[in-house]
């Protein structure tokens, strides 16, 4: 415990923004000019890829930054043994020498089907004669009867990426196409999330910490499997992406009567790239804004001034509240329109102080301040990290423990503030932090030893600010400020903690 116990030295104190250095380029646009350029050499729609244009595409979502602390660690992909995965494997396998970078194969075993079991095998077994890593992540527990998809795919990418953090691997390679994105934007669509559910899936994200990349995102599906045809590759076909009862089959059902109508998965990808311009540029403005108007927390609070919230456009103001709200609550899809415009309206009612949630989040307004705030009951369970292990906790943190031995990290809760009182340690917290709303501090991550010795860890808005040395045993990452390019809390005086 003596690593853990000179964590203890609470939040550090708030540092002015600035943006961190990353790869600005339009990662989808230059997928469809590789994919262009390599339809041009034939007039088939389904004619296989060619290792020099698979190879590019995996260039173009793998480009490494100087500073990236896995540049010599292993790239993960996900591979179920259907078509996609297994072309992805074939391309990734050749990527991987020639960039002399190792890879780590990862499936995923639902459950959900007794063929699941021998189709994990395979992949294995193919994994294992390229040389390559390979695991098998069980889905274990009770699955829902209803919105079983949607918890599955909830499920995967979190054993996923807990994979990916308990072998070092920063990046995750995804085999999604131009046909997963169409339905992808139809499916939002229907789910009403407005502007930015237009813009499907990124070519590249985070999610845990991790970053998701999708190289095949502007490739068809027949050419996939046309690769896989003339390479040989046997593949396995999942019965449930013809199964009635998903939304997505649906879908599928429809597309001849979409296609009829001009409503193809190609002009579905383009409005997707569109959107994803647009949520970029706003994306920009909104860091921008909260640069001038807001203090944004290690712990994921997150405080805004209301009278400038207030004087933005509505449009513009809706996107702030979403970007706030995955900062602080690390909500996966941004809120419906309904809920955003019913939000909308509480925050024009003029009350001086009132409380609401929406997400995951507690929102309070206080005269001129609106405060963002995790609930506490929103919160995950408990995790225990073993010595020397990183990982992610709420979907909120990356940690990492840097001491020999395992630790507990969860929310602090009613029980764990009376803990952190009765020994002190409230003391050591910097004025910002004890200014907050009671409620926030019940959200914030505690630490404790197996014998449950209580800790603060040394919370740090991002990578760039934590310290290397070891005499601080826990450090805690806020997610979202390097998912959404903010490095650093922003403290800039107009509001007073």
């Amino acid at each position: 415990m003596h690593d853990l116990r000179q964590a203890q030295r609470g939040l550090p104190q708030g540092a002015h923004q600035h943006q961190a250095p990353h790869d600005q380029r339009d990662q989808g646009a230059e997928l469809r000019r590789i994919v262009s350029a390599a339809g041009e050499e034939t007039d088939r729609a389904d004619a296989p890829l060619d290792e020099r244009d698979g190879i590019a595409l995996l260039d173009a979502v793998l480009h490494e930054q100087p500073d990236a602390p896995d540049r010599h660690g292993p790239v993960a992909l996900a591979v179920s043994g259907g078509p996609d995965s297994t072309a992805l494997l074939y391309f990734a396998d050749r990527w991987s020498r020639l960039r002399q970078r190792p890879l780590l194969v990862l499936t995923v075993d639902h459950g959900l089907r007794p063929e699941a079991t021998a189709e994990a095998a395979e992949v294995a077994r193919r994994a294992a004669e390229l040389g390559h890593s390979h695991r098998i992540l069980a889905w274990n527990g009770r699955k829902p009867r209803a919105g079983l998809q949607a918890a599955a795919r909830e499920a995967r990418l979190a054993l996923l990426t807990d994979a990916c953090h308990g072998a070092g691997a920063a990046t995750l390679l995804l085999a999604h196409h131009r046909d997963d994105q169409a339905e992808t934007v139809l499916h939002r669509i229907d789910r009403d999330t407005g502007p930015e559910g237009l813009a499907g899936m990124a070519p590249v994200t985070w999610r845990g910490g991790i970053r998701l990349a999708r190289p095949f995102l502007a490739l068809p599906k027949e050419r996939l499997v046309a690769t896989c045809r003339v390479a040989g590759l046997a593949y396995a076909e999942d019965p449930s992406n013809a199964d009635p009862r998903f939304t997505r089959a649906d879908l599928r059902r429809l597309r001849p009567a979409l296609d009829a109508v001009g409503l193809t998965a190609d002009r579905l990808a383009r409005l997707a790239e569109a959107m994803g311009c647009a949520r970029r540029a706003m994306d920009r403005e909104v860091r921008g804004w909260l640069v001038r108007h807001a203090v944004i927390h290690p712990c994921g609070t997150c405080r805004l001034d209301r009278a400038a919230l207030d004087a933005a456009p509505p449009d513009f103001t809706a996107a702030i509240l979403r970007a706030v709200l995955r900062i602080a609550g690390a909500a996966g899809y941004p809120p419906g329109t309904a809920a955003m415009a019913g939000l909308m309206d509480w925050l024009a009612d003029g009350a001086a102080a009132r409380r609401r949630t929406l997400r995951g989040c507690l929102l309070q307004i206080d005269g001129d301040t609106l405060t963002v705030m995790r609930e506490e009951v929103a919160c995950a369970p408990p995790l225990c990290i073993p010595g020397g292990q990183t990982a992610c906790w709420d979907g909120r943190f990356l940690i990492r423990n840097k001491t020999a031995a395992p630790i507990n990290v969860g929310p602090c809760g009613a029980e764990g503030w009376r803990r952190i009182k009765r020994l002190g340690l409230d003391a050591r917290l910097p004025d910002a932090a004890r200014a907050l709303p009671h409620p926030a501090r019940l959200a914030w991550p505690i630490v404790t030893d197996l014998d449950g010795v209580v800790a603060l860890p040394h919370l740090v808005l991002g990578e760039r600010r934590a310290p290397d040395s070891h005499q601080f045993g826990v450090v805690i990452h806020l997610l979202a400020t390097r998912e959404r390019r903010i490095d650093g809390p922003m403290a800039n005086g107009r509001l007073k903690t």
